[in-house]
């Protein structure tokens, strides 16, 4: 039966195809990805978001005028200022305390240091006629990218929380003038570029309980829109710091000593070793940040930096082991000991089509630029997949940059007429996705449906993946995390 369901999948791959990178994931996936197509055939996220679009609604139309004008009037310029102002992760202190005098003076509480985070918050605002509604969330972003020159916003992040702000006073707007009930929530989330990833500290804090849906806004490079499944931005992500510890001496009776900075090369070189062992689609980028400090002192510690990454979460444990392995070596083989600091985990998270076929139908309605029609590679609504796993959402991204991400060209788009464009419509679109879902309970009903059977069909697909890749990795120890503790 699985034969069967593998040889229809692989007629399907110009459809399903991009759900899944590898032909390991796609042979391990193949029923599940019938089911995924089966399920999309079932609630019908083009027809719906078709339906929806198209409908004239004069209060919705109201309210994404409203989200327009805030931004030209109020949120562009506060883009622009956090823009020139650049702040990298866990730094963004003028950024927060800009943001949060905004939100405070637009009638939002705001609670900062959420998860003991210094610049994270959560701004709530319940509406008049009670909070017995939909939880409405908005994730913002404000870190700026390191360079050797300094910070820069060369991924556009000083536009998100202004987007999302002004998405969410167009709703309060509506929600207070038809005395609808519900809570608006904006969550500002620091350092997306550096790890620890702070999603993943707010969600297991459980700063992102009780909200119904999340939309988010990001930079793009064109309009495009994902396919229903699985999958995650930048490949599924270790971040590990293997930090060495020798004995200092002089470097003239350097055998009193014990070189943490020879243990560090040895496990460097050692993993330029194993690539050839593994699979050609892993991706592995390290640096040494610390190394000793002077010449004629054995250097008693040093650090090596690694992002490990694989399309699957599956292999990358695999992949990790063998690295760490490595590590010990390096540590064995130099009288030195190592501490593996498994910093930052970044995983599959989950794409819905009834948000993505919906998002993407505002976009073409509203003029958006460089439409893609074909598809991409799920990828959730924001970078780690945990949050994805437990709240449907949709990251919201119209053309904004003719440049590439992380560029100075990027960052130079941001502050001009075209990034202005493009978040003038994610703002428009995230205030009508999230009214369609305060009002709309076919919608709501679709993405509910849709989101817990994805949920159950991960599982599965991270289950088959064992199965497949059994014959060539050792098996996981219990202590290998898979999920967040």
């Amino acid at each position: 039966m699985r034969t069967n369901h593998l040889i229809l999948a692989l007629v399907l791959i110009p459809t399903l195809g991009s759900a899944q990178t590898t032909p390991t994931e796609i042979a391990a996936a193949s029923d599940i990805l019938i089911r995924i197509e089966a399920l999309q055939q079932r609630i019908a996220p083009e027809e719906t978001a078709r339906d929806i679009t198209e409908r004239t609604d004069q209060k919705r139309s109201e309210l994404m005028e409203h989200a327009g004008q805030v931004w030209d009037t109020e949120m562009q310029d506060l883009s622009d200022h956090i823009g020139r102002n650049p702040e990298v992760g866990w730094a963004e202190f003028e950024a927060v305390d800009t943001l949060v005098k905004v939100l405070l003076s637009k009638g939002f509480a705001v609670e900062t240091g959420v998860a003991d985070l210094e610049t994270a918050f959560v701004a709530t605002w319940v509406s008049p006629a009670g909070s017995d509604g939909a939880v409405l969330g908005l994730i913002g972003e404000y870190d700026a990218l390191r360079d050797i020159d300094g910070p820069f916003h060369g991924d556009q992040h000083n536009a998100q929380t202004p987007v999302a702000i002004s998405a969410a006073l167009s709703l309060k707007a509506y929600m207070e003038s038809d005395q609808v009930p519900g809570t608006i929530r904006i969550f500002g989330t620091p350092a997306e570029e550096v790890g620890p990833p702070a999603k993943t500290i707010m969600y297991e804090a459980g700063v992102f309980d009780g909200t119904d849906i999340l939309v988010r806004s990001h930079s793009a490079s064109e309009t495009a829109h994902a396919r229903a499944g699985f999958g995650v931005c930048c490949l599924n992500i270790n971040e590990v710091k293997y930090v060495f510890t020798g004995r200092p001496a002089h470097q003239l009776t350097s055998w009193n000593g014990r070189n943490a900075l020879e243990a560090a090369v040895r496990f460097y070189t050692s993993v330029n070793g194993l690539r050839s062992t593994l699979r050609p689609e892993a991706s592995i980028q390290g640096v040494i940040p610390e190394g000793g400090i002077a010449p004629n002192v054995v250097p008693a510690r040093a650090v090596v930096d690694y992002y490990i990454r694989y399309p699957d979460e599956v292999y990358l444990e695999h992949m990790t082991r063998m690295i760490d392995d490595a590590a010990r070596g390096a540590a064995l083989a130099t009288g030195t000991t190592v501490e593996i600091d498994r910093y930052g985990e970044y995983r599959d998270g989950i794409a819905l089509g009834s948000l993505e076929e919906l998002y993407f139908a505002y976009a073409k309605k509203l003029g958006a630029p460089r439409i893609n029609e074909v598809p991409q590679r799920p990828a959730g609504y924001e970078e780690t997949g945990w949050v994805t796993r437990d709240i449907p959402g949709i990251g919201v991204g119209v053309f904004s940059s003719r440049d590439t991400y992380h560029t100075k060209g990027m960052e130079a788009d941001g502050l001009g007429d075209i990034g202005h464009a493009g978040f003038r419509l994610d703002a428009q679109i995230m205030s009508a996705i999230l009214y369609d879902y305060l009002t709309n309970p076919v919608l709501r009903q679709k993405v509910a449906e849709e989101h817990t059977e994805l949920q159950s069909l991960l599982g599965e697909y991270h289950n088959r993946l064992r199965e497949v890749y059994a014959p060539e990795i050792t098996e996981p120890s219990s202590n290998d995390p898979i999920q967040p503790s």
